[in-house]
């Protein structure tokens, strides 16, 4: 810096007792400085302002950037730098204008502009101070660091200093918080160049660099993680990267402490008390706005976060109006917050609760209420409708479980408690105490998320009559007609248990509508998984075994680490078990088997056994197997007829395959009623028992089918028995086309067991035919695929949403039309592509180009 030839020689002595608490001079650069040529490049644009402002928290580098701009610029005769002292260097303390303007004017004296005397009352020798610095015809440049030490008075003369100086004298504020200067106006008129944390951050690169100069060098992955981690904080990579340099190989993942320490002691012990307040309310979420700000802070909100974006590392997120903190930071502010005063920890954690239940954030709300020990209002948000449907089918497993849990042994005054107590038991698989809490809900209070919750527990513990009844019941409370399509979220939790009851009673197609309405339904993840598992299990028991798949991988899929007894993934499971064993892929159902485990609900446990039966027999364990399968119908009979059927049919199957047909048209004889499954094994019993009155009552068997409404699987193997009998009376033309139609519908399936499970003969005829049989003229490989008719064009509308995966609401309003016309639409297009489901269709819908046309 230049002399000042004309300073008088008393000045040194005065003015040095008067700036002792200041340094001079350009601060040299520290020992691991990296060069910063983004920062550079926008320190260039001070040249046009008089007022440059460089503000940000404790350890981001201010000082060093502004000095290696000084340096590089050339600036040293025009510029002289002051570092002010505040002897501890807290925030607080405040130097006073005596102090402040010796300083200014010692670095004054060195730019050569003469003050030959000690100032008094600023107002009366500013103007002339101001005359000598334009005089000069020089621009001058003054730096004042920790220039947040000068009290706000002091301000105040400062910018009357610039406006008397026309822009000869730049100011260079460096400091840890803003000036208390009308920045807005500099703003208006561009005058101003400010440069805040995230201006100041370190990128990849320049991490990279700074890592390097303190001995680290990790891979570029850690380096953009830890980058990520510090969000650019030069002091926090600096103690983390010598952390590392120190740090056990047998702990790599140890928090680094002095990284903590530096942050509360430089920067957060720092702040005024209400910004501290501010910054550790808003600190819970990963990220918050305006109106988590205010819900904190009151009506200073504003000036709050703008101090907190200044001094305490608040940044923009990358969502509008949103602000987060660096991970680093953040993690320090709520270790600070749990360990701190919990009467205020628990006020945040209710502020922030209300605040993330106000934006839709229901998992984070429940977290935070739980947290607080608000249990009145824990249980209100629990008692809407989405969670509670929600936390009956996550179960254990899902997020809303734990703090369900604790409303257990917590008291309450809201009626809706005990609505959510019994949720969270069935979510647990404990129907008993879900049944105990229903009994305590006030008779007049939460009644439809009562009627809902026992509907979902006769799935559990009910017979099938029983859950049928709680499920009409349920639906008449929530308002809703049987047969309309309900909306919400509650009213479809009981569409589908009546779904379940249906299926429960065998009536295949009616519970097949509400499985799709619950699949199709885009509000809970869990109901949608849900439903397409009893699709999958529906689809499995009549043989479409590629439908089921499918539906049961995405049910799985949507499922994710649910593990409730209700919800889906022990039913999928089953489902693919099924699937496996008519693939006659044994190792797949003993792991499908083991991942259902347990199978609570009643259907889905039945059908276990009778695949767990299906496998014994595999193995020659036949009396094993009829030994389950008839325990299994003893104990369904008195509460699932129809599946108590079910299983005497496959104990029926098992005495056939072992060469009894008499036994097993004896285990038929004990049906409750007739269904095609029955009718088909009675037709195979008399065809193999061979006697002349057989062929009729085969005959019989297989017309009766023939009326009905068969499965995919029941037509398979009534087409193999008609082969037998084919067979017995030598037509063995008709047999092989017998055989060939049965090849044929099973194909798109990849059905296999019926025809192992066929007759000797039919057997043979399989395993003679070396040749594939010959196609009529015209008809190509795909054409058991064609639709039965072509799709019209409101159709193909309808199919071109369903591609989109729109609800079927969605879809009507595209549309314009009503629910059920879609509805209508849909069933046209199941029909029309031989499918049981609208995933389904479109992937047939793709394989046959109809998405093309």
């Amino acid at each position: 810096m230049k002399e000042n030839p004309t300073r008088q020689p008393g000045d040194d002595t005065t003015r040095g007792v008067r700036a002792a608490a200041s340094r001079f001079g350009t601060p040299e650069l520290p020992r691991h400085h990296v060069p910063r040529p983004r920062g550079l490049d926008l320190l260039t644009r001070a040249d046009a302002v008089p007022l440059v402002v460089v503000v940000a928290p404790a350890g981001t580098g201010k000082t060093s950037l502004v000095a290696e701009w000084v340096k590089s610029g050339g600036r040293s005769g025009d510029t002289a730098w002051v570092t002010l002292d505040g002897g501890d260097g807290a925030l607080g303390a405040r130097l006073g204008p005596g102090v402040f303007w010796n300083a200014v004017l010692r670095c004054l004296d060195d730019l050569g502009v003469a003050v030959g005397h000690d100032p008094g009352p600023a107002g009366s020798w500013l103007p002339s101070l101001a005359a000598a610095v334009v005089a000069g015809g020089r621009r001058l440049t003054l730096v004042l660091d920790d220039h947040h030490l000068a009290s706000d008075e002091v301000m105040v003369d400062v910018e009357l200093l610039l406006r008397l100086t026309a822009g000869r004298l730049r100011l260079v504020l460096v400091g840890r918080h803003p000036p208390a200067l009308p920045l807005y106006r500099y703003r208006m008129t561009d005058a101003v160049l400010e440069l805040g944390f995230a201006e100041l951050a370190f990128d990849d690169a320049e991490a990279a660099a700074l890592l390097a100069a303190v001995g680290t060098a990790p891979g570029r992955p850690e380096i953009h993680a830890l980058n990520s981690h510090h969000h650019g904080w030069a002091a926090g990579l600096v103690l983390a990267g010598r952390g590392a340099r120190t740090r056990s190989a047998t702990a790599p993942a140890a928090p680094d402490l002095d990284v903590a320490d530096y942050l509360r002691r430089e920067v957060i012990d720092a702040l005024p008390g209400a910004l501290r307040r501010f910054v550790l309310g808003t600190c819970l979420p990963d990220e918050f706005d305006d109106a988590l700000a205010e819900e904190v802070a009151g009506p200073g909100a504003d000036d709050l976060l703008r101090a907190a974006r200044a001094v305490a590392f608040a940044l923009p997120s990358s969502r509008e109006g949103h602000h987060t903190y660096p991970p680093v930071v953040r993690a320090v502010l709520r270790s600070l917050l749990v360990h701190g005063d919990p009467h205020r920890l628990r006020e945040i954690r209710a502020a922030t609760a209300r605040w993330s239940r106000r934006r839709g954030a229901a998992d984070d709300a429940v977290r935070e209420f739980a947290a607080a020990g608000a249990w009145d209002e824990l249980a209100e948000t629990l008692a809407n409708e989405r969670l509670l449907v929600r936390l009956v089918l996550e179960g254990a497993g899902g997020s809303l479980a734990p703090s369900a849990l604790r409303l257990r042994t917590a008291r309450t005054t809201v009626s809706a408690a005990a609505v959510v107590r019994a949720a969270g038991h069935l979510a647990v698989s404990d129907p008993v105490g879900c049944a105990d809490e229903l009994a305590r809900v006030p008779a007049h209070g939460a009644e439809r998320g009562r009627a809902a919750v026992e509907a979902a527990r006769s799935r559990l513990v009910g017979d099938a009559a029983t859950a049928l009844r709680s499920a009409d019941a349920a639906a008449r409370v929530l308002g809703g007609e049987l047969g309309a399509h309900p909306a919400g979220a509650l009213p479809m939790l009981v569409r589908q248990c009546r779904g379940v009851a249906l299926l429960r009673h065998g009536a295949f197609e009616l519970a097949r509508a509400a499985f799709e309405d619950a699949a199709d339904h885009g509000e809970v993840r869990a109901l949608r998984a849900d439903g397409l598992a009893h699709l999958a299990l529906t689809g499995a028991v009549e043989g479409t075994l590629a439908d089921a798949e499918a539906a049961a991988a995405d049910a799985l899929e949507l499922a994710g680490e649910f593990d409730s007894a209700l919800g889906g993934h022990a039913t999928a499971h089953v489902a693919l078990a099924l699937v496996a064993l008519d693939r006659e892929e044994f190792i797949a159902v003993r792991r499908h088997l083991n991942a259902a485990q347990p199978v609570v609900e009643p259907l889905p446990r039945y059908l276990a056994h009778h695949v767990t039966a299906a496998l014994d027999a595999a193995e020659g364990n036949s009396t094993s197997a009829a030994n389950r399968l008839h325990a299994a119908a003893a104990e369904a009979r008195g509460t699932d007829p129809w599946i108590a059927d079910r299983l005497r049919i496959e104990a029926a199957r098992g005495a056939l395959l072992d060469g009894h047909p008499g036994l097993a048209l004896h285990e038929l004889d004990v049906l409750t009623r007739p269904s095609g499954a029955a009718a088909v094994l009675a037709a195979a019993a008399h065809a193999r028992r061979g006697r002349a009155e057989d062929d009729t009552a085969a005959g019989r068997a297989l017309a009766a089918v023939a009326d009905g409404f068969p499965s995919v699987r029941d037509r398979v193997e009534a087409l193999l028995v008609e082969a037998d009998l084919r067979l017995n009376h030598h037509t063995s033309g008709r047999a092989e086309a017998a055989v060939d139609a049965a090849l044929r519908l099973a194909a798109p399936h990849h059905l296999r067991l019926p025809f192992r499970h066929a007759s000797p003969a039919v057997r043979a005829l399989l395993a003679g035919r070396t040749r594939p049989r010959q196609r009529p003229a015209g008809e190509s490989p795909g054409d058991e695929h064609v639709p039965v008719e072509a799709l019209t064009a409101r159709e193909r509308e309808v199919l071109g949403h369903l591609t989109e995966l729109l609800t079927t609401e969605e879809i009507a309003a595209a549309m314009f039309v009503s629910v059920n016309t879609v509805r209508t639409h849909v069933r046209g297009i199941l029909r029309k592509l031989g499918v049981h489901r609208r995933y389904a269709a479109v992937r047939r819908a793709r394989e046959l180009g109809l998405l093309d046309r």
